[in-house]
């Protein structure tokens, strides 16, 4: 990875980060004009536990990016398997959390006259749609990742 890569994909993460602690600071601000009571807190609560996945897989992103840098990315000592895990976890535990709430908002319909909680419904449906996906890819991007430590360690020893 070229030095100007690097550095934009660095500046990238870090501004991903910052907005997911800036969006878990203001979840109450941003959860209080869509919804009210019950459902804010667990507006809130999902909008606090989604972010924290997507931090998880930033963090993952960045020591992998570390990982391509030194050049140990294809090390057989496992460690980015690790890094993958984590993100595969991340992003199914964030499909776990976006599956909850589409639940909780599909049953907190009470009233027809409450399209939020539709609409809220509707969002954690495609979260859980876009976090499976995203987890699928990281699963077969990890299996050519351990394809290419085998070749790797394989062509080291005819060398």
């Amino acid at each position: 990875m070229t030095g100007f890569v690097d550095v934009f994909l660095r500046v990238l993460l870090i501004a991903l980060f910052g907005a997911c602690v800036a969006v878990q600071i203001w979840a109450g601000s941003l959860a209080a004009p869509i919804v009210g009571g019950v459902s804010g807190v667990v507006l809130v609560c999902l909008i606090v536990a989604g972010a924290l996945c997507v931090e998880a897989v930033l963090i993952s992103v960045w020591m992998l990016a570390g990982m391509v840098r030194d050049a140990s990315i294809f090390d057989g000592r496992t460690r980015a398997d690790r890094w993958t895990n984590t993100a595969i976890a991340a992003l199914g535990l964030a499909a776990v959390f976006a599956a909850s709430g589409f639940v909780y908002f599909l049953v907190s319909q009470t009233q027809p006259s409450h399209q939020a909680e539709a609409v809220l419904a509707v969002v954690a449906a495609a979260a859980v749609g876009v976090a499976v996906a995203l987890a699928l890819v990281v699963v077969v991007m990890r299996r050519l990742l351990q394809t290419a430590i085998q070749y790797q360690s394989e062509l080291a020893e005819v060398i």
